[in-house]
């Protein structure tokens, strides 16, 4: 199977800037989003191929929140804003959800703004008791949006039909005053994604704890 993001753990000197880890764990990576129209926009990748985190078994969700919490302290030494953490959920090559690439991958964006308002309208979310219980639509065979703002418990929907592409990123962008820049295929912005990778790899001190209180 030809997949980037399985392959992107073992390059050792990538040709493209958003190809290049900035960090990992034991089972995952994290790596600048290319389309990086808002600074310390990160993607967190499991480096065995699953097509959503749906599919994640559940003995490596507590390494995926351990793994999600260092990069969020790192990520607020470059950015006083709250982090949203999205994920269009995929169930195969076929039903990806919005997705551009069928191999799991969150989103995790600062935003001052809380998406939750826009995106409740258009769907009907339902609160999550933990990131685990995404598996139950890898169990209904059904793509997904999930939606978490930092601090607060996750959302996620059920798709029924297919959705626009990026629509998280559309979103996003809509709500920062930058519908323009949704698509990364577009609008790379190579130069912000790699000033971020610099300053988040010289962060080599502990972070202080992300157990922040947002107004």
């Amino acid at each position: 199977m030809n997949c980037l993001f399985c392959s992107i753990p073992e390059i050792s000197a990538p040709s493209n800037p958003e190809d290049e880890v900035i960090d990992e764990s034991e089972n995952f990576y994290a790596k600048a989003a290319l389309g990086h129209f808002v600074f310390g926009y990160t993607l967190i990748i499991p480096k065995e191929h699953f097509p959503s985190f749906g599919y994640l078994p559940e003995d490596l969700f507590p390494e995926l929140e351990d793994f999600q919490d260092k990069v969020l302290d790192k990520l607020h030494n470059l950015s006083q804003d709250p982090i949203t953490i999205m994920e269009h959920g995929a169930m195969n090559r076929c039903q990806r959800g919005g997705s551009c690439i069928d191999h799991a991958h969150l989103h995790l964006m600062p935003l001052a703004a809380d998406l939750y308002p826009l995106l409740s309208q258009r769907f009907s979310f339902h609160e999550l008791e933990s990131t685990s219980d995404m598996r139950r639509f890898s169990d209904a065979h059904t793509p997904y949006l999930y939606y978490r703002r930092e601090g607060f418990r996750g959302f996620a929907v059920q798709l029924s039909q297919d959705i626009p592409s990026q629509l998280l990123r559309r979103i996003a962008c809509e709500a920062l005053g930058k519908p323009e820049l949704w698509d990364w295929r577009d609008t790379p912005l190579r130069d912000l994604l790699q000033r971020f990778t610099a300053e988040y790899k010289r962060l080599t001190v502990p972070a202080p704890s992300r157990n922040r209180i947002y107004a």
